[in-house]
């Protein structure tokens, strides 16, 4: 798994790495600016652009000073900021001698950039290291990057954004429409609160060695398909629908039967051998025309869910999708619980809403159960937070109390293991941010239960699928077009990608 370093991890790895490797740090310096080199090139006609590249005193101004020497050798034209500082680190001291003296501009705070039009402006002020906010006297120079109307790249983080922590409000705060950020993202580019500093980042591969990576200890993982593949399960041939787990999905009331559709749609496009549903007698017809791969239970009430059914038939339990909450339905809830189902569940929607106003039930939900909660539904179980940190550090606390899975659905969908692991989803699009793409989730992760897969297997990986089904959709399609539907047909081509042998 990709782990996420905090930044006194990384600057570990980094020394470790050229210990290892027999290079200086200014070796790795050059190396980082190779690979940028290379990022910006997959961008850009370097020959035919205009760089502005804005270095601070530190190390991610050496990655700067260095960079812009490589774009001048490809004929770039470049213009070469540099904080006047009283010190600079040792490597930004000998990448300064890459540049000839006449081209290095220094500037001060309160000095006006000659910024061009049509330039790519190039952060390389502050990186990873940053350890409190930048105070108003940058206001002057980050103001003049965030209103230039230029593209803005930065360098291994937005400056001015810490990393590890939250950024104080009010700090100011570069404005990247991309991040390139090195060997692993930083936690803060994972957070939903730091959304307005940046558009969207990539990894760059520096090279940093895996044994130094895997000495270094950390709860918080960035998944990729590459992760997935060792333990996704082939079918082999003579496997039959009697192996791969028999799913039930219950839920719907009148007027949601809509949500029992998608995620029974998802449940069998996830692989499940078989799917039995458990409706209200509103959805007989309805799902019997819509979904006909599916068998169907329905409760003796009309509109609503009054009691549940025997659960021994089945492998997995996704509920809630459309559930409502009437008196009924919760008193069948609870009874359900009451009973100690001795299988996890994958409990969205109403049966979220439920627990959030009978927090009591949280102590019968079989451990190694999944949560599917978006923000507000995971706020009126654990509270308001004060910010993305915090809002994880609850989380984990519920989990680990109740041992528990729980998801923060979401950009970067983060799942929080009952021991305190946090895994960050890398895949998904802001197209999938419509009524019904939980529900369709509810059923990936249904069917991956039903097959066998453990409970952290099972979210990790119908994490992954759905967003990477959404994001083969959304190539087609567009997000504004995007409907849960459409993820659901793509998912199709998700496994199929995990089908092929790394």
């Amino acid at each position: 798994m990709a782990k996420i370093f905090t930044a006194q991890q990384m600057a570990l790895v980094d020394r470790e790495t050229a210990k290892q490797q027999c290079i200086s740090s200014f070796q790795l310096m050059e190396r980082a600016a190779g690979v940028l080199l290379a990022a910006l090139e997959s961008r850009h006609v370097l020959s035919q652009e205009r760089f502005v590249v804005v270095c601070g005193k530190g190390n991610n101004g050496g990655d700067g000073l260095v960079l812009a020497q490589y774009l001048r050798q490809r004929q770039a034209k470049v213009s070469l900021y540099l904080l006047d500082a009283t010190s600079y680190s040792e490597d930004n001291k000998d990448a300064q001698k890459r540049n000839p003296v006449s081209l290095i501009q220094k500037f001060a705070l309160e000095d006006q950039l000659d910024i061009p039009e049509d330039a790519v402006i190039l952060d390389c002020l502050f990186g990873y290291g940053m350890q409190r906010g930048l105070d108003d006297s940058w206001q002057h120079i980050v103001g003049q990057i965030n209103t230039s109307g230029c593209k803005v790249i930065a360098v291994d983080m937005p400056s001015g954004l810490l990393s590890d922590s939250p950024t104080p409000i009010g700090c100011p705060v570069v404005y990247a429409h991309e991040v390139l950020t090195f060997q692993s993202p930083k936690l803060a580019l994972l957070m939903p609160d730091n959304q307005l500093f940046f558009e969207g980042f990539e990894v760059l591969d520096i090279g940093l060695t895996e044994e130094a990576m895997a000495r270094v200890a950390s709860d918080s993982i960035y998944v990729t398909k590459e992760d997935i593949q060792p333990f996704y399960k082939r079918r082999k041939k003579f496997g039959h629908k009697g192996v791969f787990g028999h799913a039930l999905i219950l839920g719907g009331s009148y007027g949601k039967i809509g949500a029992v559709q998608l995620a029974a749609k998802a449940t069998l496009r996830s692989g499940c051998g078989l799917l039995s549903l458990y409706v209200p007698h509103c959805g007989y017809s309805i799902l019997q025309t819509a979904v006909p791969e599916a068998m169907l239970i329905t409760d003796e009430q009309e509109n609503l869910i009054s009691s549940f059914p025997d659960i021994a038939p089945y492998q997995a339990i996704g509920l809630g999708v459309g559930m409502g909450t009437e008196e009924k339905t919760k008193g069948a809830f609870r009874e359900f619980l009451t009973a100690a189902p001795l299988i996890p569940l994958v409990l969205d929607a109403d049966a979220l809403n439920v627990l959030a106003q009978e927090p009591d039930l949280l102590e019968l939900i079989p451990p190694r159960s999944i949560l599917t909660p978006h923000p507000k539904e995971l706020k009126r179980i654990i509270g308001t937070w004060d910010n993305d940190w915090e809002k994880i550090e609850k989380t984990k606390q519920l989990a680990a109390r109740y041992k528990l899975c729980i998801l923060i659905k979401g950009a970067n969908t983060a799942i929080v293991l009952a021991d305190g692991r946090v895994y960050f989803n890398s895949t998904g699009n802001v197209g999938m941010a419509t009524g019904g793409s939980g529900d369709a989730l509810t059923g990936v992760l249904t069917a991956l239960l039903g097959q066998g897969y453990s409970t952290e297997e099972a979210a990790v990986m119908g994490v992954y699928l759905h967003g990477r089904a959404a994001d083969i959709a959304v190539a087609e399609i567009g997000v504004y077009s995007l409907l849960p539907s459409d993820t659901i047909q793509f998912l199709s081509q998700a496994f199929l990608e995990l089908e092929k042998v790394p």
